[in-house]
């Protein structure tokens, strides 16, 4: 930042040289300061994704327990209240999609109130589900298909479902119509009548291109999902 103050001086006073190239070199000396200070800051921030580890243990969240997956190349982020963890695939794809790498193949489990919808009836939750798959990205774009099925799960009643749809997008200046799949389960909390779990993979790809959804994928992404653990209310 520079700022100059203009003040009258008579011609025969002449301008003090050395003051003057005092006042710029404090002003400089500030600026490079700053920008310094904001380049150690730069480099001390860190991306909040953090890479999964060999044996790591069960990641904890207020309402739910997790264990990360066991393949190569997962990221993840996590926070405690309310609880939400979301695992990233980071290996290259053939080609990059709107949006980043990482949401090409993503592992999500997060609590949500609903306190709108009964979720101690097969009709509240499955309303208060899709709710909360409206509330996602592309949401705004057709909801496509989606089929559920009722079943119990740890003493709590659940709705696994599986949900398909297009929504257009723009790469590299072009029109193209992503493909997006999703399935899961969606579970009323059994210690909070008002909050559901929902825990789901999906995956992102361009349309009329084969999925990258392998059976080892599928198999690590679906481990993941049943390790999932409700935990008391405290």
């Amino acid at each position: 930042m520079q700022s100059s103050v203009r003040r009258r001086v008579p011609n025969r006073v002449p301008t003090l040289p050395c003051a003057s190239r005092d006042r710029r070199s404090g002003g400089w000396g500030l600026l490079i300061g700053l920008l310094l200070g904001l380049a150690a800051g730069g480099a001390a921030a860190r991306s909040p994704l953090e890479p999964v580890t060999p044996e790591m243990p069960a990641i904890r969240t207020a309402d739910f327990a997790v264990t990360p997956p066991s393949g190569e190349h997962w990221v993840y982020f996590q926070r405690a209240v309310p609880g939400y963890v979301t695992f990233r695939k980071q290996d290259p794809l053939k080609r990059q999609l709107p949006g980043g790498e990482h949401l090409a193949f993503v592992l999500e489990i997060r609590a949500g109130s609903f306190p709108t919808h009964d979720l101690t009836t097969q009709a509240g939750l499955e309303e208060a589900l899709k709710a909360a798959l409206h509330e996602s990205p592309g949401a705004d774009d057709s909801r496509g298909m989606l089929r559920t099925a009722s079943f119990v799960w740890q003493d709590t009643d659940c709705l696994s479902y599986v949900t398909a749809r297009e929504e257009p997008a723009t790469l590299d200046g072009a029109q193209i119509v992503l493909a997006w799949a999703a399935e899961g389960f969606f579970c009323r909390h059994p210690a909070n009548p008002s909050v559901a779990v929902i825990g789901q993979f999906q995956e992102r790809h361009l349309a009329g291109t084969p999925s990258r959804l392998d059976g080892v994928l599928r198999d690590d992404a679906q481990q993941t999902l049943q390790s999932v653990r409700f935990l008391p209310a405290r």
